[in-house]
């Protein structure tokens, strides 16, 4: 196997910088100098593998040619603390600054002005909603600074964007294949996201005007988003789990002995998603509305009450989410229905291990998959094992295992095989 290096991270972000990205009406931000890109990249890598009292180092770089930074598309500047005197882009550098800068709601400045030598140049606050919004605990969030972000969540691991948006990544020695994002890793779990939004459907009040295909779109990256919400709230514990999501129905079918069974027909999590949907689509209305007949009819103190409903809908359908993704950290599986009931968690599998179940791994794009490996069930912990076992076993369910350091391996069953993808991009897939 190949491995790849920050060198050709360099050499893919500059052939997408203009060419992948054309929906902006202003022009791309300026990227640094070949040079400098590269030497920028390869010292955000070895310092992903630096540690800091213990811990890896996490942090978020701007590339930018000066302290006014833009958010995308809103033309307001980021805030910017200066520091002084510049110190220049060194492992040394970014190891005693980033301790202090939050990768939640901050980024170190890196100033490439043309001409001159790239250095350290400041902090920039950009506000905890686009972390919040990427690990899909928000819907509405400020632009991204229109600029080079990299992104180093874990040693080894770079994620460039311009923007908001993902130009290339770098991951455990590969590049990333950005056309696999979110939505189309868990479009085989289609039908089972449709019998949840079947389910919900009589609660939810419809906009009228609104196309009915834009509509059904936003409902299901919805019920999906809070879904990869839970396991990445799961991820964020620490503590790892296995989210067993099944149809509405269906889990009766499963395996499993639970430790605590939730008695009750409908959800916090149900009725909060509800309400999301239903506080959504008013405001939709009243904006289709306002642009149908004209400003007078709505006015922009009604429209912006209606914005700060949608926000604290939003924020309480996050919290309830959050608070469902701690119950796994009882020992077993946390069970979630498609229609966001929880029957029960702290479940236990409770199968036949000597009963083989054939599996098969999933590398790449499930389209472009010219062959499948038969997995070694094995050679896995018992998580891994348990939800290879249930999901061959019950009907319609999918089983999201996430290990203690925050990689998720998802399982589902196809053409009556349990099929495994391992690292999936759990990323929000409204902002992609």
């Amino acid at each position: 196997m190949s491995y790849a290096f920050p060198d050709h991270l360099a050499t893919q972000v500059v052939e997408r910088w203009e060419t992948l990205l054309g929906r902006h009406d202003t022009p791309a931000p300026p990227l640094p100098a070949d040079a400098d890109l590269r030497h920028i990249l390869s010292t955000a890598f070895f310092a992903s593998l630096e540690r800091e009292e213990g811990r890896n180092l996490r942090f978020v770089l701007c590339c930018a040619p000066d302290f006014s930074v833009l958010r995308d598309g809103l033309g307001e500047s980021v805030p910017v603390v200066p520091i002084g005197p510049p110190r220049p882009v060194s492992v040394d550098a970014i190891r005693a600054l980033a301790p202090a800068v939050s990768p939640d709601n901050a980024a170190i400045l890196v100033r490439c002005p043309n001409g001159g030598p790239c250095e350290i140049a400041g902090i920039l606050h950009i506000g905890s909603h686009l972390s919040r919004a990427r690990t899909g605990r928000a819907f509405y969030y400020r632009p991204a600074p229109l600029a080079l972000m990299i992104d180093v969540p874990d040693a080894g691991e770079l994620h460039v964007y311009q923007g908001g948006l993902k130009v290339a990544a770098l991951k455990a020695g590969r590049l990333q294949d950005q056309i696999a994002y979110s939505t189309l890793e868990f479009l085989a779990i289609s039908d089972i996201l449709a019998c949840g939004e079947e389910a919900l459907r009589p609660r939810i009040v419809l906009p009228e005007h609104e196309p009915g295909r834009e509509t059904s779109d936003f409902e299901w990256t919805a019920l999906l988003n809070t879904i990869l919400c839970i396991v990445n709230g799961v991820r964020a514990h620490g503590h790892g789990g296995t989210v067993l999501l099944v149809a509405p129905g269906s889990e009766r079918t499963l395996p499993i002995r639970a430790k605590f069974n939730v008695e009750q027909p409908r959800s916090v999590l149900a009725d909060r998603f509800v309400e999301f949907l239903n506080t959504r689509h008013v405001l939709m209305e009243a904006r289709l509305h306002r642009k149908r007949v004209g400003e007078a009819t709505v006015p922009d103190a009604a429209l912006a009450h209606l914005q700060t409903a949608a926000f604290a809908a939003e924020e309480s359908l996050a919290d309830a989410a959050d608070v469902v993704a701690s119950l796994t950290a009882v020992d077993g599986a946390l069970v979630l229905t498609s229609d966001l009931r929880v029957p029960g968690f702290g479940a236990e599998i409770v199968l036949d291990a000597a009963v083989p179940v054939a599996a098969y791994h999933v590398l790449g794009n499930l389209e472009r998959a010219a062959t499948m490996p038969a997995v070694d069930s094995e050679s896995f912990g018992m998580r891994h094992r348990s939800a290879l076992r249930c999901v061959g076993q019950a009907q319609s369910t999918a089983a999201f295992v996430v290990s203690q350091d925050g990689r998720v391996s998802f399982f589902w069953k196809q053409d009556g095989r349990v099929l495994l993808k391992s690292n999936v991009n759990t990323a929000n897939p409204n902002m992609i």
